[in-house]
């Protein structure tokens, strides 16, 4: 089969369109032929070695990798424990150990739900990793309340955006989202988002105040780091919850934790790793919401383009260049 594999770190020039063995499944693993598959940072940084340094506490990834955390597509095959009713059917998978950027992929049984004909393989493809971690900051990591505000960092990206969505389908009165140019603040308004601002912008923590008539936000999601870490305590509100799932710029000064202390604040960070192996019950049920909600048009993934297995560097670079409003989605069969 055709995946795109690295067998070294670096640059987008190490991502090679090659031949593979195709897998099998084993215990109660399935075997999905791939039709459609999402990229995502992680993939970006497993590229570049990133987990592999100590400060990151992942334990990195081995070599030759086959990257890919997220894959629609149909089971061709169980493992020998497997349901065999699943074969045939059409399938959207989160993938703990990688492997979508490939014609075909094993996926644990638990972490598969199966999608009507009618679903739209690429729609799907966009939802897993990003939609998962979305959900699961607004669930797992805190309990959105009915009416309460939610301040979303990065709101045009794959997890920001779908995580505007996911909180208004919650119950969140109150939705602010932040993006760094025009064409993605007028995204994140058309998909829900109350207020729109410009966290480039160095008092962009005012704007937040105003909207909140100086109240601050209860909730902030925020996968940036570096300057905007300490940005957000100005526009977090007593007993607010500071949600951590990312951390772009850097991880930022030190922390003085007791200074929480002061507002009833909290700090939460979610890695989502964790959840495959210690709470996949919860990953089931964030992409059990994801699906049904994404059918009956609440949640609306948005798809940036897609491109051939084969461009999975262009893939890749589109968003390290920022230049993705959404999510990129490669199909295996070109």
């Amino acid at each position: 089969m055709k995946a795109i594999q690295f067998s070294r770190f670096g640059g987008g020039e190490v991502l090679d369109y090659v031949e593979v063995p195709r897998p099998s499944p084993q215990t109660d693993e399935v075997l999905i032929e791939v039709t459609a598959a999402g990229v995502n940072f992680p993939d970006i940084r497993e590229r570049m070695g990133v987990y592999q340094r100590a400060e990151t506490h992942v334990g990195g990834v081995v070599l030759p990798r086959v990257s890919g955390l997220q894959a629609v597509g149909r089971v061709v095959e169980v493992g020998p424990k497997g349901d065999h009713g699943l074969i045939a059917k059409k399938v959207v998978a989160l993938l703990p150990a990688g492997g979508g950027y490939a014609q075909f992929v094993i996926a644990p049984s638990k972490l598969i739900v199966g999608l009507p004909e009618s679903a739209d393989d690429v729609t799907m493809a966009a939802l897993p990793d990003q939609g998962v971690t979305a959900y699961l900051t607004l669930t797992a990591s805190t309990k959105v309340q009915l009416g309460e505000s939610v301040l979303v960092h990065g709101a045009a990206g794959g997890v920001g955006s779908l995580a505007v969505q996911i909180a208004k389908a919650l119950g969140a009165g109150q939705v602010i989202a932040t993006a760094g140019s025009d064409e993605r603040r007028a995204y994140t308004l058309s998909i829900g988002a109350d207020v729109a601002v410009d966290y480039a912008k160095p008092d962009w923590s005012k704007a937040v105040l105003e909207a909140t008539d100086g109240r601050g936000v209860d909730i902030i999601l925020e996968s940036i780091g570096g300057d905007i870490f300490e940005q957000n305590f100005e526009c977090l509100a007593t007993f607010g919850r500071y949600i951590i799932f990312g951390s772009t710029r850097g991880p930022g000064a030190p922390f003085a934790p007791r200074r929480l202390m002061t507002k009833c604040q909290t700090m939460t960070g979610i890695y989502v790793p964790v959840f495959f192996a210690e709470r996949p019950d919860l990953v089931h049920e964030a992409l059990a919401f994801l699906v049904a909600h994404t059918l009956d048009g609440t949640v609306r993934p948005n798809v940036a383009t897609v491109l051939g297995l084969s461009q999975t560097a262009e893939a890749h670079r589109m968003l390290e260049e920022r230049r993705a409003v959404g999510v990129v989605v490669l199909d295996p069969r070109r």
